[in-house]
């Protein structure tokens, strides 16, 4: 549950902006000030993320545009077929880094590469010791099997 309406934080600019997929990131059903809100925050942001079909929002908001980002491969074509050409959309990734621009393929890469931006803004000790806790196998930016499942490369 959401703690801030958009209204709340106007004029509050973020560091980090981490947007979720799922269902509800799809461009029939987002709410047009969810693009308002990613659109005006992005610029100044150090980071923005994005997990799963929630590089579809920064797509439609314009912050992927002249970059390279990755996606859901099951949604993967409709996104791609759906947004701007001036994307370099990647097929075989779990995540991506453009930059300040983090996206992450499925929910499971979300957690790869949420390992990997712990390591970029608090080091490699203390990543891995949360990593070790929470028993994770994380996997590296191009160990995806599901491009293939999916057959798009």
């Amino acid at each position: 549950m959401p703690s801030k309406t958009f209204a709340e934080v106007e004029g509050k600019q973020f560091d980090i902006i981490l947007v979720p997929g799922g269902p509800g990131s799809r461009p029939n059903v987002i709410s047009p000030v969810v693009h308002e809100f990613v659109r005006k925050q992005a610029p100044q942001a150090k980071y923005v993320l994005s997990v799963c079909t929630g590089s579809w929002i920064l797509a439609d908001a314009g912050v992927l545009d002249g970059k390279r980002a990755t996606s859901n491969k099951a949604a993967f074509r409709d996104l791609v077929a759906s947004t701007s050409k001036a994307i370099e959309w990647v097929p075989k990734a779990r995540w991506v880094v453009d930059g300040k621009i983090w996206t992450a393929s499925g929910v499971t890469a979300g957690a790869d590469m949420g390992y990997a931006f712990m390591v970029e803004i608090t080091g490699d000790e203390f990543a891995t010791r949360v990593k070790n806790t929470v028993e994770l196998h994380a996997s590296g930016p191009e160990d995806d099997e599901y491009a293939e499942v999916w057959g798009l490369v």
